[in-house]
């Protein structure tokens, strides 16, 4: 029996003592510092730097060689080349993650792979007549910058995933919910099977042994509002259930509805451990229940589409911001700007700017009262604003502050009401919208529900309608709800 496994089927299952039995050193991590890495961002943008390294050294050579192949079939051998030396690349495993934190395990693939592609390109060439002294010398020359190139690339690739390693940037933090036979089995399976891209931050059960501290080693941190509060502090990237999947269990049902409030993926584990507790592979299978609505490359983007439009629309839009500030200066007396505090991505307060619409001394920071038809506190340009959205336009800066999105649930005020109720009371899942950032319009705005919450009916109709973006989301989805707000939303009825 290995000793690992010997050692984790010997560890007591819950223990009350003050520190945890001894887990393996791959199993304790320092604290991450900076954002989480998705292993398929780095090998892709892995494969841009092999592409960018194989056109540039095919140009390179181009002119070393004198110029002397025709330029059209030097553009066909150039594409063809570039695939063929993408496809080769990856069949050798050259842009494997493991294989990116040692540049030395590298050098082989990465030099079959172009071989393979030095072979099919004298083939093609053979194939087309093509094939002539200045060709030759030009494969030549490209084959030796390519190889160095590549080299160069994966060094620099070791270097930067070697700090995001030691940083903790390529390690998921995992949380395990359940303490019962399952939860044991579980974390007897990691301690046996430890991985340095894998690390169990603690245990949680709100049905607990009672005072118990640790469970088969790991620290038992609390119950499922605890562990919330940990994915809210970007402490948990992934939380795995260890419990009987049964629509009936009402544990796991609770589990659910409070994990869906937050921007985490959900896993349960399906229980294939053997009596003896042997598992299979290093992570036992898993069925997803609840997906992080924006990771990888979706992320990335996301934030591009939304930097990149910002900085746009505020330099087409710059005159008309100066002018409106300039007449909500002469109208009344008090500040341009209106900020307040709303809650934006993961629950986490933020401060919003608006264009001042109503007159200084009357203002509601905390949305005590929300705006409704002829309002006394609006100012006579403030309707104006309201009416037409002028009034958003500054939060185009909290969208390039990263606060926001363009596009998204929009931000409620802390004591909004529908109905006399605040929505946190109103809507079950109301804190579900908050697993993407807030934007300036939304789905719900440009569906008609948007302005005054009057009953509660016109929460949940926005929520549903928020819930059905973050389910769906995509960039061109984006921009049609952008078009829309632009086309049919600036004149809405409900805006006061």
């Amino acid at each position: 029996m290995p000793p690992a496994l010997s050692e984790a089927l010997s560890t007591p299952l819950i223990t009350l003592r003050d520190h945890p039995v001894g887990l393996p050193a791959a199993m304790t991590q320092p604290p991450r510092s900076g954002r989480p890495l998705a292993p398929e961002v780095i090998t892709g943008t892995a494969a841009a730097l092999d592409a960018l390294a194989i056109l540039a050294t095919g140009a390179a050579a181009y002119t070393l060689a004198d110029g002397t192949v025709a330029r059209p079939l030097f553009g066909l051998v150039l594409i063809v080349g570039l695939m063929l030396g993408m496809a080769a690349l990856r069949w050798t495993g050259a842009r494997r993650l493991d294989r990116l934190r040692k540049p030395a395990d590298s050098l082989l693939p990465l030099a079959s792979a172009w071989a393979l592609t030095a072979g099919g390109l004298v083939a093609l060439l053979h194939l087309l007549g093509a094939f002539d002294p200045s060709m030759t010398n030009w494969l030549a020359i490209w084959s030796l910058l390519a190889l160095g190139g590549l080299a160069m690339g994966r060094l620099a690739a070791g270097l930067a995933v070697g700090t995001w390693h030691r940083t903790g940037r390529l390690t998921q933090n995992i949380a395990v919910v359940g303490t019962g036979p399952e939860g044991q089995r579980l974390l007897r399976h990691y301690r046996a099977t430890p991985r340095d891209d894998r690390h169990v931050v603690g245990v949680y059960d709100d049905n607990r042994a009672s005072h118990a501290r640790f469970c088969v080693g790991y620290p038992i941190l609390g119950g499922l509002d605890a562990l919330l509060g940990e994915i809210r502090a970007g402490r948990v990237d992934r939380v795995i259930l260890a419990m009987p999947l049964s629509g009936e269990n009402p544990v796991l049902v609770k589990a659910l509805h409070v994990l869906n409030q937050a921007p985490v993926d959900v896993a349960i584990s399906l229980d294939t451990v053997a009596v003896h507790g042997r598992a299979t592979g290093d992570e036992p299978p898993m069925l997803d229940l609840l997906r992080h609505p924006l990771t990888g490359w979706r992320a990335i983007a996301k934030t591009i589409e939304d930097r990149v439009l910002a900085a746009v629309i505020l330099v087409m839009i710059a005159p008309i911001m100066l002018a409106i500030a300039v007449a909500i200066k002469l109208e009344s007396k008090g500040p341009i700007l209106f900020k307040q505090k709303r809650h934006g991505y993961n629950n986490q307060l933020i401060e919003v700017y608006k264009f001042r619409s109503m007159y200084h001394h009357m203002a509601d920071a905390n949305a005590e009262k929300l705006a409704q038809r002829n309002d006394p506190r609006i100012t006579r340009l403030g309707r104006i604003l309201r009416r037409t959205s002028l009034d958003e336009l500054p939060q185009f800066i909290n969208v390039l502050r990263g606060e926001m999105s363009i596009v998204g649930p929009r931000p409620h005020a802390q004591s909004a009401k529908a109905g006399g109720l605040l929505y946190r009371d109103a809507v079950a899942h109301y804190d579900s919208r908050h697993r993407m950032k807030p934007g300036i319009t939304g789905l719900a705005q440009v569906s008609g529900w948007r302005g005054e919450t009057s009953t509660v009916e016109h929460i949940v109709k926005r929520v549903e309608h928020d819930l059905r973006y973050i389910e769906t989301w995509t960039v061109l989805g984006d921009l049609k709800i952008i078009a829309r707000t632009i086309t049919s939303s600036i004149f809405t009825k409900n805006a006061y």
